[in-house]
C-alpha cells in the first residue's frame, strides 16, 4: 500500500490556524478494496465526516454555510454510518477504511467502479466563525 490520489482545491484556516488536509493510503485497485483516508491539521476533539462524490466543485464558504469551501459537487454521499463520524484526535486526525462496495449517494451506496475517478473532502466542526470548516479534496482514479 502506498499514498494514493491527487489532492486539488483550496482551503481556508480553522481555528488551529492551519489548513484541513486529506490523504488517502492503500491501492487505486477496485478489487483490491483498500482505500484508507485520513484527515489531518484539524482541531483536536472536534468531530468530523468524509463525504464523497464523483463530481468536483467548488462552493466558497459552502453557500454561506461553513468557514471553509466545499470541494464537491453532483450527488454527494455522506459518512454518517456506524462508526463514521469520528473525533479528530489529539493530534488533530481522524481516519477511516472504506470499503469501496459500499461507498455513500444519494439514499443508498454505490461500488467503486474502474476507469471512473472518485472524490472526497473531510467536513468538519470548528469552534469559531460558523462552526464547521473543510479540508481540501482528493480524487483517487480507480482500477480493475
Amino acid at each position: 500500500p502506498m499514498d494514493i490520489g491527487t489532492t486539488y482545491c483550496t482551503t481556508t484556516p480553522n481555528s488551529t490556524g492551519a489548513n484541513g488536509a486529506i490523504s488517502a493510503f492503500g491501492e487505486t485497485s477496485v478489487a483490491a478494496n483498500d482505500v484508507t483516508l485520513t484527515a489531518s491539521s484539524l482541531p483536536p476533539g472536534q468531530f468530523g465526516i468524509f463525504i464523497t462524490s464523483e463530481t468536483t466543485g467548488f462552493v466558497p464558504g459552502a453557500g454561506g454555510t461553513s468557514n471553509g469551501n466545499l470541494c464537491l459537487g453532483g450527488q454527494i454521499g455522506r459518512y454518517v454510518g456506524p462508526g463514521e463520524i469520528l473525533p479528530a484526535d489529539a493530534m488533530g486526525e481522524f481516519s477511516l477504511s472504506l470499503d469501496l462496495t459500499m461507498i455513500p449517494q444519494g439514499t443508498g451506496t454505490v461500488s467503486a467502479m474502474a476507469g471512473v475517478p472518485r472524490s472526497w473532502q473531510a467536513w468538519h466542526r470548528d469552534s469559531v466563525g460558523l462552526g464547521s470548516n473543510f479540508t481540501n479534496g482528493i480524487t483517487i482514479d480507480f482500477t480493475p
